[in-house]
């Protein structure tokens, strides 16, 4: 089963993030992070490569939406720092 799931954001969602919280990572390189809800985020900035056991690496960019289901533990490598508007579901 499929815990990461991205494509691109159409032009109505990308605008309804923008009333979504706002995450950047600043500087960092690197993270790991449990999920323990579903989340969706629409990337606005940055580039970054999402690992988890339980899916293959998903490479992430700017207009890009992001659903990673409640249970993944994912590991960020981050390569251009990101900003996210992000959801709980």
């Amino acid at each position: 089963m499929t815990q990461i799931i991205q494509r691109q954001a159409t032009a109505e969602e990308q605008q309804q993030s923008q009333q979504w919280e706002l995450w950047e990572s600043d500087d960092t390189d690197r993270f790991e992070y449990s999920y323990d809800r579903d989340v969706r985020f629409v990337v606005q900035s940055g580039e970054a490569v999402i690992h988890s056991p339980t899916n293959p690496p998903v490479s992430i960019s700017p207009g890009k939406l992001v659903t990673i289901r409640k249970g993944v533990e994912g590991s960020w490598t981050i390569s251009v720092p990101i900003i996210n508007r992000y959801q709980y579901i």
